[in-house]
């Protein structure tokens, strides 16, 4: 009876302490040019970590968004299928979006008026810039 106690108590242990998590994503958002040729960019996970990115600089973490928020913008990600999306039409102020998979980077970039992005791309942009910047 001991060992039956002492068996379903490491069972337990095992159970508690192995945690199943969706493997961690994250693409890059960013934006600027211009004069100074200044960017804002930004690493978001899908953990809801929020990472400030400067040239020749650690990345820094800028904010933690909600889980149910990180839900949402993963899923509207995934929808927006970067990988399929072959568009870099830069101007003076670009925007952009990143994501590396398999050693691979897909990237949108946009800010030339006369080559607008696909309006599910802007959506997707605009909604996450929003959600990340300060209020």
């Amino acid at each position: 009876m001991k060992k039956y106690i002492l068996f379903l108590f490491g069972a337990l242990i095992s159970l508690v302490s192995c945690k199943t998590s969706a493997p961690e994503q994250s693409f890059t958002i960013g934006r600027g040019g211009g004069f100074t040729g200044k960017y804002d960019e930004y690493l978001v996970k899908n953990n809801g970590e929020v990472y400030k990115l400067e040239k020749d600089k650690a990345p820094v973490l800028f904010e933690k968004i909600g889980k149910k928020e990180a839900l949402d913008i993963f899923a509207k990600f995934k929808q927006l299928n970067i990988t399929s999306i072959k568009f870099s039409h830069p101007g003076n102020m670009t925007s952009y979006i990143s994501y590396t998979s398999d050693n691979k980077t897909y990237e949108i970039k946009w800010g030339d008026s006369r080559n607008l992005p696909p309006q599910n791309v802007q959506d997707f942009f605009n909604s996450v810039w929003s959600a990340i910047r300060p209020k």
